[in-house]
């Protein structure tokens, strides 16, 4: 990397996408718009909570907590770059950074009180230019932070939208971007509509008995081959926890191995006949299932770990109705399904089938990564800044909150 940076003299641009759970940069060469090289960090402000909400109240309850949080995330941003340009830091002709809105209000430091109560309206909408001064991330230029459609629906998703040519004039095109707070766009007949499910952070490994982020250690992957459990673990060594990829293929393999119930019960020891019925185990809040044993521990997958991933599932699809139905479209009627997110490039189609995520009627599925640091990247063009805008502006945003029908959506999708 440092061997490609003294090479490269062109100018540099720098873009963010400010996650709920990750913090990623990408350096990029400014004169053929390629990406020299990523780097990311846990978002440190997890220590005051896994998810949005437990953030904007500590923002909010605690004195002083709001100006901790918002120097959190610009170290964090700033340690990226660092260790990314080095010496090269002072070539960064452009930044830009997409967040969530809850993560864009702590970024900038403003209180994101207006979003802890009905009408859950963001104290601003409109793209900011954040002065060097002010940033506090070590740039010498401004730092583009991405509009707000509204809500919980933030510049992440319109950097999303960005990278995926969102709204397009033909067949409708969904786009989920799984992770806490589950982004779900949708462009019919060059109009998007754009909502966002309250997954809960279990698709990235939180809210799990043994949950992790996908680290060394962590259980991506489960197949079971005649009673044979199969771990693919980052590092390939020793399990030491299971992430939001391992959760669901685990889910996934006891469905079809008849260990999880379609409702999400594990089944009792008597109720399976194969070898397999010796991994379970029962427990105060239902039954559990091994998974891995080892000399250090075991790691084992429990019936909260199954209820928290029917909750995030069930979120996220109930948000995908809500916005079918805004649209005057049946699931059928969607042509191409983009799954987005750092985490949704790891999982595989069948287990998001077999869980109840995708709908049985869409062919067209296609993972695409990190969607929104690729918009980022873009908005280091001044016509895609100007793209992100309209899309912010012109978007259609949808308020899950106290919608009934919502509410029906999300008991009717909870089952496998």
């Amino acid at each position: 990397m440092r061997e490609t940076l003294e090479k490269n003299k062109a100018p540099l641009g720098a873009a963010f996408d400010v996650g709920t759970t990750t913090v990623v940069c990408a350096l990029v060469d400014l004169e053929s718009r390629s990406v020299l090289a990523t780097e990311s960090v846990a978002n440190p402000q997890a220590r005051w909570g896994r998810d949005v909400v437990a953030r904007m109240e500590a923002a909010i309850s605690s004195d002083g907590s709001l100006a901790e949080l918002s120097e959190a995330i610009r170290g964090a941003c700033k340690d990226l770059l660092l260790s990314l340009a080095g010496e090269r830091l002072g070539d960064i002709k452009a930044a830009s950074a997409a967040g969530n809105s809850v993560m864009e209000h702590l970024f900038l430091g403003l209180s994101p009180e207006p979003l802890s109560r009905v009408p859950y309206k963001p104290a601003f909408r409109d793209s900011r230019v954040v002065e060097p001064h002010e940033a506090g991330v070590g740039l010498a230029c401004g730092l583009y932070l991405f509009p707000l459609i509204g809500g919980f629906v933030g510049g992440d998703a319109v950097a999303v939208a960005l990278s995926l040519g969102m709204p397009g004039g033909g067949k409708p095109v969904l786009a989920i971007d799984i992770g806490t707070n589950s982004e779900i766009l949708l462009s019919s007949g060059g109009v998007l509509y754009a909502t966002s499910a309250a997954a809960g952070p279990a698709f990235e490994g939180g809210e799990v008995m043994q949950g992790m982020t996908a680290s060394s250690g962590a259980i991506q992957g489960v197949r079971i081959e005649d009673d044979t459990i199969i771990l693919d673990v980052i590092g390939n060594g020793a399990p030491r926890g299971i992430c939001g990829s391992g959760l669901i293929e685990a889910a996934a393999a006891l469905l079809k191995a008849g260990v999880i119930e379609k409702t999400g019960r594990i089944k009792d020891r008597d109720e399976v006949e194969s070898n397999l019925s010796s991994r379970i185990k029962p427990g105060p809040s239902g039954n559990s299932f091994t998974l891995y044993r080892g000399a250090k521990g075991e790691v084992a997958l429990t019936q909260d770990d199954v209820r928290a991933l029917q909750t995030a599932k069930s979120a996220t699809r109930a948000g995908v109705a809500m916005l079918l139905m805004k649209a005057g479209l049946e699931p059928k009627d969607v042509e191409t399904v983009y799954i987005a997110g750092a985490f949704g490039s790891h999982l595989n189609e069948e287990g998001l089938r077999a869980i109840g995520l995708l709908d049985e009627s869409w062919t067209g599925i296609r993972t695409v990564g990190d969607a929104a640091l690729e918009g980022a990247v873009l908005a280091l063009d001044a016509g895609k800044k100007r793209e992100a805008e309209k899309i912010a502006r012109q978007a259609r945003y949808v308020s899950l909150s106290g919608s009934a029908h919502f509410e029906r959506e999300f008991i009717r999708n909870m089952n496998f």
